[in-house]
């Protein structure tokens, strides 16, 4: 029996030292995550910066914890010269890990952030934050692989608020974004998924009536989804872009990822979806490319009681009528009326080599895309001094 008891206090602590050892592996790697990541929002020029007072660990023994204190992200606004003009700040981020479900990263941070900008001081409250990460399994022992495949945001609540956070602009019932990402995708498999979906998305009610906004001055709804099928490195073209200042150079690497992308098959597909006041919106649409680097697909916009819906807008905002006008009549072949949806619009197009047909009828003929001329508009120039500047390496 002292046999048997001096063996299981030997497992017990061989457990205990492995363990503490995972934790301690665990929570140093979050804290690398952090230092990374607040590097990566640090532009080379500097005018994008992130600061913080320090990263300190814990959770033992239960969870491995790593929280960046004081995190404050400095941006520069559009037209504006001075120094310092947007600053984001919260009291902690906080990344974890539980020893129950090793592959889920948690981000834990307070209900509120506040912004500072020269005129002044707001924040944005959430009433419920939650959002994880799903970590490769292969990334847990390899720091050269991507560790992330999926992340889940769900934040509820959000309102936006200026004057030093006493007067309410924006409110948002619910946000809920997920996305996936594969960067080793092959031709075959997908590469990203991306879904967001807004709703109740209000100005206040002192905003609607000094305004006039129809609706309330509410979008009931809001949804995105894209899926990227085909090998695209994203996470690579993503530090490609942040490490390149010119934009011409950056076009030049979005427009050589494209045609790697394209020249291996790539597909997409999207859809949008709005519902405002009486009217419902849904376009949706797909793109695939043959050997050749050649796109054709389709898309289809549908929307229904777009009498009531331009009727308020119009009645709101008077000037506004000439152009609602303009705009029934070039889509006057596409418009129809029933009882139950009142004017509906209902366009089916479709594109590639034998044209552009819309509802069956072709519109117009589709010229091959020539991928060197595209190329060929966002090469950069080669500096007076002989240097040339920085190209974007294509897949």
């Amino acid at each position: 029996m002292r046999g048997f008891l001096r063996a299981l206090a030997g497992i017990v602590v061989v457990v205990a030292l492995v363990w503490a050892g995972l934790w301690w592996y665990a929570q140093a790697r979050l804290q690398a995550a952090l230092k990374l990541y607040a590097s990566e929002l640090t532009s080379p020029d500097g005018t994008t910066s992130m600061s913080y007072d320090g990263i300190s660990g814990g959770g033992f023994p239960l969870a491995a914890t790593a929280t960046l204190n004081n995190p404050r992200l400095t941006i520069p606004l559009p037209g504006n010269d001075m120094p310092s003009p947007l600053v984001l700040g919260m009291s902690h981020v906080t990344l974890r890990v539980g020893v129950l479900d090793p592959l889920v990263l948690h981000l834990d941070m307070p209900n509120k952030i506040t912004g500072h900008v020269p005129q002044g001081d707001g924040a944005v409250t959430f009433g419920k934050f939650s959002a994880t990460a799903t970590l490769n399994r292969q990334a847990l022992f390899n720091p050269n692989i991507f560790p992330i495949s999926a992340e889940d945001a769900d934040i509820s609540d959000i309102n936006v608020l200026g004057s030093s956070g006493s007067i309410q602009v924006l409110h948002i019932d619910r946000l809920h974004m997920h996305e996936t990402l594969n960067p080793a995708a092959n031709a075959g498999q997908t590469s990203l998924t991306l879904a967001e979906d807004l709703q109740g998305v209000a100005l206040p009610d002192w905003m609607t009536k000094i305004l006039g906004v129809p609706f309330d001055g509410k979008i009931e709804h809001l949804g995105l989804n894209a899926s990227f099928s085909g090998a695209l490195d994203w996470v690579g073209l993503a530090q490609q872009l942040k490490a390149q200042t010119d934009e011409n150079a950056k076009t030049q690497l979005l427009v050589n990822a494209a045609h790697g992308w394209a020249k291996q098959g790539g597909n997409a597909t999207a859809a949008l979806s709005v519902t405002l006041g009486p009217s419902t919106l849904n376009a949706s649409g797909d793109v695939k490319f043959d050997a050749n680097a050649q796109p054709s697909g389709q898309a289809e916009v549908t929307a229904n009681h777009l009498d009531a819906l331009t009727s308020a807008i119009a009645a709101a905002y008077p000037s506004t009528q000439n152009d609602i006008n303009q705009a029934e009549a070039q889509l006057a072949p596409y418009l129809s009326a029933d009882r139950d949806n009142g004017q509906v619009l209902n366009i089916h197009a479709t594109y590639g080599a034998s044209g552009v047909m819309v509802n069956g009828q072709k519109m117009a003929d589709m010229p091959p895309l020539d991928w060197n001329e595209l190329t060929s508009l966002f090469t950069p120039q080669a500096s007076g001094d002989g240097a040339a500047a920085p190209q974007g390496s294509g897949p």
